[in-house]
């Protein structure tokens, strides 16, 4: 399982990485998708360490919701509250990607890449 878990990082941040080439390139819808593909095996690997298997769900904030209710203090439930309104943006990224167009801007770009570092530090600061 360990391996699974060093997988589901190791591609987060290749997306991450995918996302900074698409903001640099004007690509920011793009970018938005690859930030929230990133967030979601981010919240996966982390679920699938803390208790073997996560639910088979596309929502960042569902996934969180269930990451919350495993996770020391509420650390979790204090990050949705916080970035609620970005994680709606990034759960409405991963849809318009396949079937509408949506426009996003620089600013919303750079949030999302914020937020996902500070996800990152807060779920793997071991």
């Amino acid at each position: 399982m360990r391996e699974d878990i060093e997988y589901l990082i190791r591609r987060a941040e290749v997306f991450i990485r995918d996302a900074k080439y698409d903001l640099e390139n004007g690509d920011y819808d793009i970018a938005m998708f690859h930030i929230e593909q990133a967030l979601q095996l981010l919240i996966k690997a982390k679920l699938l360490d803390l208790k073997g298997s996560y639910e088979k769900t596309h929502s960042l904030r569902k996934l969180l919701g269930e990451l919350s209710k495993i996770y020391k203090e509420d650390e979790i439930k204090k990050f949705i509250e916080k970035y609620k309104r970005l994680l709606r943006d990034l759960e409405r990224a991963y849809i318009s990607s396949r079937y509408f167009y949506e426009e996003f801007f620089p600013e919303e770009v750079e949030e999302a890449l914020s937020l996902y570092n500070e996800l990152r530090d807060l779920l793997w600061k071991e």
